[in-house]
């Protein structure tokens, strides 16, 4: 975790010029929290730092490595997307052809789910097909979530802490060390983006982060419940789905760009990006002890209290927020023109 963090850090500095002389910005437009063009190379530094780290210290069987080959693919295609802006349906065919792959190469079909007091099982081919459509959507949820400073990296760094503790529990030593390894890449590249952003992770470091974190879940998934596993990525999932869900009832196209997100609403209220920020970090942690007693307590009836009270937390949490928006909304002012994005010569070290 420390050597993948220190490398993140030190590639960040030369990162962050590089996305400015290749012009890889993020130029502000009515739906950014942002208001001055920002290089969007963070989650190049990210990758990097990760794979020199598993090439320094870990030895991962065959395959694993083939899955983290094709979770590189995903790298690289939204690598490209930052430069170059792709197609969303050729983004989605990648995501869902490396999720594929990787599930079938290790084996992480979807067995059952086990709840308090119930397990459902599932046939191969629909555990499969849960498998894919759960790293798909988790790739593309983390990437919408990533909206304000510092959110995206504390998911990576609270969610793959907790994880990475699951799965070196588990025997899982080499998917641990890749889960320890994205911590690093989070911690290392944070000081970019919070609290005050002069790198973004981009396409490239959300989906990265997001299908690492998914691929993570399924592995742990072999020993522990999966709602143990998953409820680590719970704030960002509730938010996503909320949200979904929400603007499907209005009649709303879900594909159109928008600002409905929880985070969204407070920042339109005029909270900081720390404060939102920290509320969340405050969520993820409880999401992330209530993941670990789910996992290391064996009772259904308290496995059933820790579900429910996360449950009632993420809802007092949306109902909070949507209060707090009916009573505070500030009226949006027409956004400022897009800042030039500057030359080369004229970026300074943060």
């Amino acid at each position: 975790m420390a050597t993948s963090a220190i490398i993140c850090l030190l590639l960040g500095i030369p990162m962050r010029r590089l996305g400015v002389r290749l012009r890889i910005m993020d130029v502000p437009n009515r739906r950014s929290s942002h208001s001055t063009p920002i290089p969007r190379m963070g989650g190049v530094a990210i990758v990097l730092a990760m794979i020199f780290t598993m090439a320094l210290l870990g030895k991962p069987n065959p395959a694993l490595l083939v899955a983290m080959a094709f979770g590189a693919l995903v790298s690289i295609i939204s690598f490209i997307d930052d430069a170059v802006s792709l197609s969303s349906v050729l983004r989605l065919l990648v995501h869902l052809g490396a999720a594929c792959v990787s599930i079938y190469l290790i084996r992480l079909h979807v067995t059952g789910f086990a709840l308090p007091f119930v397990t459902i099982s599932l046939p191969s081919w629909v555990g499969f097909g849960v498998a894919v459509l759960f790293v798909a959507g988790f790739v593309n949820f983390f990437n919408f979530m990533d909206g304000i400073n510092g959110s995206a990296a504390m998911q990576g760094i609270v969610g793959g802490a907790t994880l990475s503790v699951l799965l070196a529990l588990n025997g899982a030593g080499n998917s641990a060390m890749v889960a320890a390894a994205l911590v690093g890449g989070c911690i290392g590249f944070l000081p970019y983006n919070f609290p005050r952003a002069v790198m973004f992770l981009g396409d490239m470091g959300a989906t990265t982060i997001g299908f690492t974190l998914a691929m993570m879940t399924l592995i742990g998934t072999r020993k522990y419940p999966w709602i143990a596993c998953v409820l680590p990525l719970g704030l960002f999932i509730y938010d996503a789905v909320f949200t979904i869900c929400k603007r499907l009832l209005r009649g709303e196209n879900v594909l159109n760009p928008h600002r409905e997100f929880h985070f969204h609403l407070l920042i339109r209220c005029g909270w900081s990006h720390v404060r939102v920020t920290s509320l969340q970090v405050g969520l993820m942690l409880l999401c992330s002890a209530a993941s670990l007693t789910y996992a290391w307590v064996d009772n259904s009836m308290v496995r059933l209290i820790v579900l429910l009270a996360v449950l009632a937390m993420l809802v007092t949490y949306s109902i909070f927020v949507h209060r707090y928006f009916a009573r505070h909304e500030k009226k949006e002012e027409p956004h400022p023109a897009p800042t030039p994005v500057p030359e080369p010569a004229d970026v300074a070290a943060p």
